[in-house]
């Protein structure tokens, strides 16, 4: 059974073969993809469809989700394994979409491990990024290391950042301080 999560305005679904136009585009822009460490620029059909072929049905802490504007279709990707990642494409930055679709998938995880601590980050200069995580609750957790950028093929700094259910709940996106 897969699961979907929705939002105000937002569908969290399992990607499907309808998303790889949107996806394609997405990672082929050069101001999403330049922040993301495992993508590969350009971002080819190949490279699509080994990632789609590793994913599964999503569970807690084991959960890919294609972030769908109804309307719209797919508009980027939100995750989160080993650590929280996402995506979304430019021509939706600055709408608080981001922000909306790690709501609903962070109320989901936290749902079933209450106990969880998640870890996320960004790299140096994505402000974008450091902005959507402040306002979920995250806190620094004094990591700065150095990570390979794939699509930029060079190492830059990495902030990492943690968060747990207390500092989730009273942060600023569900508190309605946005």
């Amino acid at each position: 059974m897969d699961v979907e999560l929705r939002t105000e305005r937002l569908r969290l679904r399992r990607q499907s073969l309808e998303d790889v136009p949107a996806f394609l585009a997405g990672l082929n822009d050069w101001e999403v993809v330049r922040w993301l460490t495992v993508v590969p620029y350009p971002y080819t059909v190949d490279d699509l469809d080994a990632w789609l072929a590793k994913r599964k049905p999503p569970v807690p802490g084991d959960a890919h989700f294609s972030i769908e504007l109804p309307g719209t279709g797919a508009v980027g990707v939100v995750s989160l394994d080993e650590h929280l990642g996402y995506w979304l494409s430019r021509d939706y930055h600055g709408k608080g979409y981001m922000t909306e679709a790690c709501v609903g998938l962070l109320r989901w995880h936290f749902d079933a491990k209450p106990d969880d601590v998640v870890i996320s980050g960004y790299h140096t200069g994505n402000t974008a990024s450091a902005n959507v995580l402040g306002k979920l609750g995250f806190v620094e957790t004094g990591e700065r290391t150095m990570k390979f950028v794939r699509s930029q093929q060079r190492e830059i700094k990495h902030i990492g950042l943690s968060l747990t259910l207390a500092q989730f709940s009273s942060s600023p996106a569900i508190e309605g301080r946005l």
